[in-house]
């Protein structure tokens, strides 16, 4: 975990913090939604969003991708022209419950195509990366799992939120998706752990009393081209999608997307969908919220 981190969540970052809640409100001027919390799952190496939630009734799918497209017959259907990899059955039932929203084309500006700079882009909100100008404040603690095993961090998670743990806000991730070459043998397993990781953690939380309090965002640095290589990959692209996952949603399913050969250009920006999570979810101040729209999900 990292030093700054350690530092918000054991309370050190900030005097605020050592104020009961109701006390931290009235000095704020805000109303703090007690006991809501994010868990933000980065699948790492820019995952490819056209072979997660597949848009199997458009051509121009299945023109550019004669090796890499999910057959039409394999696809889970979703609606609407778009349905789940088959590694992705463990998320059909939760998209069944109407907790699932898929937004699609989300990303920033100028998207920069390195996976360092991009993840400190999203991690911190600032288009520069720089920690200084985090969107959210030091009184908002964190736990960073870093590197560490995705589901045994799930896992750790998950037992410290139904353990009463009073972190808000959580980083995992999944590495393993730069899929430049072969990508269907890597990229397959690799959504199987994701949607089996998710599938269980939302199952764990209902039955903890805690999934009406927990926001569960998926994101990757950037996203692929529609048109595959010569390796039987895809290459570094723009707009991706957003998993959103909760019982809260005000609108669930998946975004429409019209498919363009290749890159598809960013149409949402990724900081709208942080201003929505800390005004409406947190209920706290940040940076971003006077100057990026909130959406209407939550």
């Amino acid at each position: 975990m990292k030093r700054r981190d350690f530092l918000k969540q054991s309370g050190m970052a900030s005097s605020l913090l050592l104020l009961p809640s109701f006390i931290q409100a009235a000095v704020s001027g805000r109303q703090v939604a007690a006991g809501r919390r994010v868990i933000f799952i980065h699948l790492q190496g820019g995952n490819d969003g056209f072979n997660t939630i597949v848009p199997y009734r458009q051509e121009r799918y299945y023109q550019q991708r004669p090796q890499l497209a999910i057959p039409a017959d394999e696809v889970l259907p979703a609606g609407n022209g778009w349905g789940f990899h088959p590694a992705l059955q463990e998320l059909v039932p939760v998209y069944e419950r109407r907790q699932l929203l898929v937004l699609q084309q989300v990303g920033y500006p100028d998207t920069d195509l390195s996976h360092y700079h991009s993840g400190q882009i999203w991690r911190t909100g600032c288009c520069q990366g720089l920690e200084a100008n985090h969107w959210l404040p030091d009184s908002v603690s964190v736990a960073d799992y870093g590197a560490q095993d995705f589901e045994q961090a799930l896992e750790d998670v998950t037992h410290r939120i139904i353990q009463g743990d009073a972190t808000r806000i959580y980083h995992v991730a999944l590495d393993g998706f730069d899929t430049h070459q072969f990508q269907r043998v890597q990229h397959d397993p690799l959504l199987a752990t994701y949607a089996q990781g998710v599938g269980r953690l939302m199952q764990q939380l209902e039955q903890g009393g805690q999934l009406d309090n927990t926001l569960i965002v998926t994101w990757s640095e950037f996203g692929r081209s529609l048109t595959e290589n010569v390796r039987r990959g895809t290459d570094h692209g723009d707009g991706n999608q957003v998993h959103i996952f909760g019982s809260r949603l005000k609108q669930w399913g998946i975004e429409p997307c019209q498919l363009e050969d290749g890159r598809l250009p960013v149409r949402t920006d990724f900081r709208s969908v942080y201003a929505t999570i800390a005004s409406r979810w947190l209920g706290t101040d940040s940076r971003l919220n006077n100057r990026f729209p909130a959406m209407g999900w939550l």
